[in-house]
């Protein structure tokens, strides 16, 4: 995957994250009513810069303890069962 897939990933993610649990949420909290939508968005207009930087900065560790945790571990008698 190139840096620019990756970055594209990253903010197609955070995007989708944060429009999707932003709108659950405000309905949870709030409650469903005519002014729904203009609380949605406003929370999604604060919360996706929010999501799209810890998605930056956290991704790249996720992706490195993804691999760590999926890994392969030679076993101790040869690799018999």
């Amino acid at each position: 995957m190139t840096k620019a897939q990756r970055l594209l990933t990253t903010f197609l993610s955070s995007l989708c994250m944060a429009f999707l649990m932003s709108g659950i949420i405000t309905a949870i909290n709030t409650g469903i009513d005519g002014e729904l939508v203009f609380r949605w968005m406003r929370s999604f207009a604060m919360g996706f810069p929010i999501a799209l930087v810890i998605s930056v900065i956290l991704l790249p560790k996720i992706r490195q303890f993804s691999a760590y945790l999926s890994r392969t571990r030679d076993k101790p008698d040869g690799g018999n069962c």
